[in-house]
């Protein structure tokens, strides 16, 4: 992900519906299948709503300048008490505002530019440290031993907006989660908020701006933490809950949350599942639909053997108006049960675009009648994984083509997130390699793996070194399509990735705001969410998560207040790489590879770039996978 990048030229649009403009081809879709393990590990369980709260320690604070005595203006009380207080003041548009602190015993600060990039900021130095880097905003901390109680004012020749985001100290932080596992048009839709600490009378309120632009605000009923509101747009929506209060000292506390929330239109319902042996192979088929859509189907398969019911194992697949999942008759006599006591159980349907589960059903008979059982295998072989070939579907691919002359057996860099460039020092890889290009978009995981997909097409097969959401788009396509990833023989490590947010970051649900902020960015992307990941990852089984071998890195942790970017370090959990929370890059069942203090996400942060590391870079070359 490549939000704090000063290579990004424009904002661009969220293109979750692009590809289905593009013709549809046939493409070999895997039949995915887990072993009973993966079920009762809960590994590929829907998440708990409260397991994927966003949680925060700021204040996103919209600026509405009002015109007095000739100038537009602006002003709001900082009242610091435990910790200093840290300050980003954000103008959409640089240099446009002038900005000063006043205590209330009449001190007043101005902005001075101190100390450089390469220093650090340490409490007690100074009663006000700003700090310019190469961005188009300003920052500071503002030690409460100097005074407690601050007035912070904005001036400005225009009406130009903005925001202030504040942490101003006090030990309390919010934390919001969405109620619903499945949030779709005109259903209702619930935002639950706490605070990790006693707070006294508590408001809640969001605003909500929906895909079309236009911002509504609903407030929690009296005394509720809770905020409904009910979406007739389908898409990504934006939303600012503000939540307020006083502590038990009397202290105003004034913090919000950022989501980005995907809306996804109801589908037709599965109806009717029954099964049927054809090759060997028992088919389970849902009622077919009129509607091309394509979406994701998943169910464990359970049966009776002896006096227990077991599972069998774990299917999926992806699915347009005929949906059917395959079940290998070699699992039924792994577990030992009797065909005719099968039943699925936690059915789900996703929309494919956002992971968002369109429907759920807790279970529903499937007996099978008059099958023969082969003998139980041995071992558990790739095609009891992925199935075969056989199956295809009609899907966008894109209309591009794979690069290079020489098309052999490759190493394919992979940027994330709206890039304009390739992240990975080229010159520290070496062999057949290809540079995935899709610059400057938004992609979801599919759309993403699509797009590796059509450009790997005339590979004989390849290997994947990813930055960013590169990571998840080559685990997408090596779980749920046939590639070259299928093929790669010589090497050790099928995907390797460097600073992937698996588990999602916050900073997901802030991009459009910081697009705006800075001038670039491709808005929300919503399978990067804390939700989003968790929904798309209750479909990624453990022998696909074992091919991927990933890196961590953040901030060089000093003695004085650290952070890669000072902005993005207000929005997320220490340790961070000024993108992704070190937890938030584990990715549970793969190859950790470790973490490393003192590299940042991308360029133009206080630590060199992750991906220009040449110790790092020189492994991954060596024990990639072609």
């Amino acid at each position: 992900m490549h939000i704090a990048s000063r290579y990004h030229a424009a904002l661009c649009a969220i293109v979750t519906s692009t590809l289905c403009a593009q013709p549809l081809i046939p493409v070999h879709t895997k039949q995915v299948t887990a072993p009973p393990s993966d079920i009762t590990s809960g590994m590929l369980k829907l998440p708990d709503p409260e397991s994927t709260a966003v949680t925060s320690r700021s204040a996103l604070i919209p600026v509405d300048l009002q015109f007095i005595d000739g100038r537009w203006s602006w002003s709001m009380p900082i009242q610091t008490t435990h910790r200093a207080a840290k300050i980003a003041i954000l103008p959409t548009q640089p240099n446009a505002w002038d900005a000063r602190l006043t205590s209330t015993d009449g001190t007043s600060l101005n902005p001075q530019t101190q100390p450089q990039n390469d220093q650090r900021v340490s409490f007690g130095a100074a009663p006000l440290a700003w700090i310019a880097e190469d961005r188009d905003f300003t920052h500071l901390t503002v030690d409460q031993s100097v005074n407690n109680h601050w007035s912070l004012n904005i001036t400005a020749q225009g009406n130009t907006p903005g925001f202030v985001l504040i942490e101003s100290g006090p030990e309390v932080s919010l934390s919001t989660h969405i109620k619903q596992r499945s949030t779709l048009q005109d259903q209702p839709i619930t935002l639950v908020s706490a605070f990790s600490d006693q707070v006294l009378n508590t408001t809640f309120t969001a605003e909500i701006t929906a895909p079309s632009g236009i911002t509504t605000t609903q407030a929690a009923r009296t005394g509720s933490p809770e905020v409904t509101f009910v979406p007739d747009e389908v898409g990504p929506h934006s939303i600012r809950l503000i939540a307020q209060g006083v502590d038990r000292n009397n202290t105003p506390i004034l913090l919000t949350t950022q989501h980005a929330i995907h809306v996804a239109p109801i589908a037709p319902l599965l109806q009717n599942p029954a099964a049927s042996v054809e090759n060997n192979q028992i088919q389970i088929a849902f009622a077919p639909t009129n509607s091309p859509r394509r979406t994701i189907l998943a169910a464990e398969v359970w049966g009776r053997s002896n006096d227990q019911i077991v599972p069998v194992a774990w299917i999926s697949s992806i699915v347009g108006s005929d949906r059917s999942l395959t079940l290998d008759p070699r699992w039924i006599a792994l577990a030992g049960v009797n065909p005719e006591s099968l039943e699925l159980r936690s059915i789900r349907l996703h929309n494919l675009e956002s992971f968002v589960p369109i429907e759920i059903i807790d279970r529903a008979p499937i007996p099978v009648e008059g099958l023969v059982l082969p003998g139980a295998p041995t071992e558990i072989t790739s095609d009891m994984l992925m199935g075969t070939r056989q199956a295809s579907i009609p899907t966008p691919l894109p209309n591009t083509q794979a690069r290079g002359a020489e098309l052999g057996h490759r190493l394919m860099l992979v940027h994330g997130y709206c890039t304009d460039a390739t992240p990975f020092t080229v010159s520290h890889f070496s062999g057949d390699l290809a540079e995935f290009q899709d610059y400057n978009q938004s992609r979801s995981h599919d759309g993403f793996a699509l797009q590796m997909l059509a450009q790997s097409a005339n590979m004989k097969s390849f290997g994947v070194v990813g930055h960013s959401q590169g990571g998840m788009g080559a685990l997408h396509l090596y779980t749920y399509y046939w590639s070259g990833l299928d093929w790669a023989r010589n090497g050790n490590r099928l995907i390797q990735s460097v600073g992937a947010p698996y588990q999602g970051t916050a900073l997901a649900g802030n991009a459009a705001v910081l697009g705006d902020i800075f001038g670039f960015g491709c808005g929300e992307n919503t399978d990067m969410t804390y939700t989003g990941s968790a929904n798309w990852l209750s479909l990624i089984p453990i022998s696909a998560r074992q091919q991927v071998y990933y890196y961590t890195t953040s901030f060089e942790d000093g003695f004085g207040f650290d952070f890669c970017n000072f902005v993005t370090d207000l929005l997320l959990s220490d340790p961070d790489d000024g993108v992704i929370e070190r937890s938030a890059g584990q990715l549970p069942g793969a190859n950790n590879m470790g973490h490393l203090e003192g590299w940042c996400h991308t360029q133009g942060m206080r630590d060199p770039a992750q991906c220009t590391d040449p110790n790092r870079n020189a492994i991954m070359n060596q024990e990639a996978k072609r």
